[in-house]
């Protein structure tokens, strides 16, 4: 059974995959500007196998503030970078933003303000798609449409992933296991009370994002797929009215042929109606083998991420020149680890 969450400490989860230009800057931040609130803030840097030296970084503070850094074997992307954070979160709490600073840390207290009040999950909501361009805001227009036209819950729009999780509802959505995860998704289907928060986002501190838009077009496809079976019901929908069209076109030929005789001309449009019924035919297998592919990566049961290290003040403090090194840290655990983590 869980032990208790201290009633005062808030956790704040960052992933992070190469920022070493940004995460010193957001950790000074946070603390510098949190520190007037009632509360006792840990944050849980989540090292999502970075090239560069973001843990490093990160870990240099763990001996000046409560910072616990985790380092993933490898790069497992954003959403199960999350999910790594909150298995190890504690605190009555929980806080997720990105390592960028373009989640203004001034939101925190009326995030705080709003879960006082009884909200159990306070997401920010951007106010505007300014300096977006016109293909992504249209693109994320329809996408949002689509999902909630065939998802069990409304997905809010324009939500992001800063927000902030009462205990049960971290409890709650750790216990999701699901592999093909789509976390916007999954926060809208626990169903607790909730409250948005009107933002505008600020402009990266440096470097450019590694959320490219390949990354982002695999995400909204595996949120579609996950949450709704819009892109199926369309493929049958096509489908059919392909085939009801076939009926009067077909006839219409017969009939044609028996007056007319046989119209050689003919060839070429049934050349580009065969080339045309053939890609429907390919792409609608494609979104059939997407929820294969989703199917088949959930029977594996794989994990949803390995721990390589955790590093924290006890660990960070060992580690100093002159410490003694004959035993490991404890926090320091130098071994893999997976799926539910208990807090280290």
């Amino acid at each position: 059974m869980e032990t208790a969450a201290p009633t005062n400490v808030v956790d704040i989860v960052i992933p992070a995959y190469n920022e070493e230009g940004n995460i010193a800057r957001a950790i000074e931040t946070l603390f510098e500007r949190l520190q007037s609130l009632p509360y006792r803030f840990e944050l849980i840097v989540v090292d999502d196998g970075s090239s560069d030296r973001t843990a490093e970084i990160a870990a240099s503070y763990a001996g000046r503030y409560p910072v616990r850094v985790v380092r993933l074997t490898r790069n497992f992307g954003k959403e199960n970078a999350l999910l790594a954070g909150l298995d190890l979160a504690r605190g009555a709490a929980t806080i997720l933003m990105d390592a960028d600073l373009q989640h203004p840390v001034e939101l925190i207290p009326e995030f705080i303000a709003r879960w006082e009040q009884g909200f159990e999950v306070v997401y920010a909501v951007k106010e505007s798609r300014q300096g977006e361009t016109l293909l992504k805001r249209l693109a994320t227009a329809a996408f949002y449409a689509g999902v909630n036209r065939g998802a069990d819950v409304d997905i809010p729009t324009n939500a992001v992933d800063f927000r902030l999780l009462d205990r049960a509802a971290v409890r709650a959505l750790c216990s999701i296991r699901e592999r093909v995860r789509f976390t916007k998704g999954l926060y809208a289907w626990l169903g607790f009370r909730t409250a948005e928060v009107p933002f505008v986002a600020a402009e990266r501190h440096a470097g450019k994002t590694t959320f490219n838009r390949g990354r982002l077009v695999r995400l909204g496809w595996d949120g579609l797929t996950s949450f709704s079976d819009f892109p199926l019901r369309v493929a049958s929908t096509i489908g059919a009215l392909v085939a009801f069209a076939a009926v009067p076109y077909g006839l219409w030929i017969a009939v044609r042929t028996l007056v007319y005789g046989v119209d050689v001309p003919g060839w070429a449009t049934l050349t580009v109606a065969v080339m045309l019924l053939s890609g429907v035919q390919l792409l609608f297998l494609g979104v059939l083998g997407q929820y294969i592919r989703n199917v088949f990566i959930e029977t594996k049961q794989r994990p949803n991420y390995l721990i390589r290290d955790i590093v924290d003040a006890d660990a960070a403090a060992a580690l100093q020149p002159g410490a003694s090194r004959d035993s490991p840290p404890t926090a320091a655990v130098a071994m893999v680890r997976s799926g539910r983590s208990a807090a280290v």
